[in-house]
């Protein structure tokens, strides 16, 4: 059975009613009233657990806090990567050259032996780490992205200027060998006095359905073909055992070397691929812009809407509403719209 494009649908609520007769009808009628007036939140299903936002999933271990959103090196001789499989969700951006980088947001980040490895910021991959309240780890930045920092407008750890919560991997060549720990950047947070705990005034970025839902209709997806330019053309497999989607990067599955080889492929409830753009700032090393506020769309078809660079990226159905995701990880692709950029299915 082929998969429908995208793992996500909106659902619906239907209300029973139970009819007796003559005097018990009444009293049913009276006491179906009475109870519906009582507001059942999601907390009443889920007792005892906490909510994941990052996820849509309910757990009595997880602890609501900040999480942490690191960028991290996707050129082929880097891989495979350290750790990704344990994110919650993961962006990918274009940077230079065509390449691209990838920006795992950890809501657990406690026993993580080996994170990275870990490169400089990009403004943009700032921007949506700050859609999430996240702290931000990095090693290095562009210069757009060090006018933002220099703001202090995100709680960052970056290597430039605290070197001692990264380390260098012999294994590895420079500047491919830049790595963290969960002790690393629990001290780290913690020496910058960071608050690791949400602000009143927290929105929540990504909605969920409250269990999977099968979308009605769509287009047949087996095989999601996504291409930022002619040297990165990632893609994604659906599993029909694990009814969701494995990525693959340089034609090859792309895994995280801290798992178990066959439990290591990173994999995905959800796919978003959003359409923007994409503007050469700098041609001398081909720094990228990214269009982030505005509107724009997406697939299986979506929207996506952004009013300003301090709101969230909203993402609608082509009915207006809101897009309601599947419980589980998500990968989010941003694209452009030049000649070798776009998406193909199978």
């Amino acid at each position: 059975m082929k998969r429908k494009w995208i793992t996500l649908t909106m659902m619906g609520l239907m209300m029973v009613g139970a009819f007796g007769c003559g005097k018990k009808e009444e009293e049913a009628t009276t006491e179906v009233t009475e109870a519906t007036t009582e507001e059942v939140t999601t907390e009443d299903l889920h007792p005892g657990m906490t909510y994941n936002e990052l996820t849509g999933e309910w757990s009595e271990e997880y602890v609501s806090r900040r999480p942490m959103a690191v960028m991290i090196n996707n050129l082929k001789e880097a891989l495979p990567s350290s750790s990704t499989r344990k994110a919650d969700i993961i962006y990918e951006c274009m940077v230079e050259g065509g390449i691209t980088r990838i920006m795992p947001i950890f809501s657990n980040y406690d026993d993580l032996e080996k994170i990275g490895s870990v490169r400089s910021a990009r403004h943009y991959y700032i921007n949506i780490a700050n859609e999430y309240d996240a702290i931000y780890v990095c090693y290095g930045q562009s210069k757009p992205a060090e006018k933002i920092l220099n703001k202090g407008a995100i709680d960052a750890v970056n290597g430039i200027n605290y070197e001692v919560a990264f380390y260098r991997d012999n294994d590895r060549v420079a500047p491919h060998n830049a790595y963290t720990t969960s002790e690393l950047i629990t001290k780290a947070i913690a020496d910058k006095g960071f608050d690791t705990g949400y602000g009143e005034d927290h929105e929540k970025a990504l909605s969920f359905n409250e269990q999977e839902t099968e979308l009605a209709d769509g287009q047949d997806a087996k095989t999601v073909h996504v291409n930022f330019s002619t040297y990165s053309k990632p893609y994604f497999i659906y599993n029909e055992e694990t009814k969701s989607y494995d990525r693959y990067e340089y034609d090859a599955p792309q895994v995280d070397d801290q798992e178990e080889e066959g439990n290591n492929i990173l994999t995905f409830k959800n796919v978003i691929i959003q359409q923007s753009s994409y503007e050469c700032i700098n041609p001398e090393n081909d720094l990228q812009e990214l269009t982030q506020v505005g509107e724009g769309k997406g697939y299986y078809p979506i929207t996506w809407k952004k009013e300003n660079n301090a709101s969230k990226t909203k993402y609608y159905t082509e009915g207006g509403e809101e897009l309601l995701l599947n419980p589980g990880k998500t990968w989010i692709s941003i694209i452009g719209n030049g000649e070798n950029a776009g998406v193909t299915f199978e």
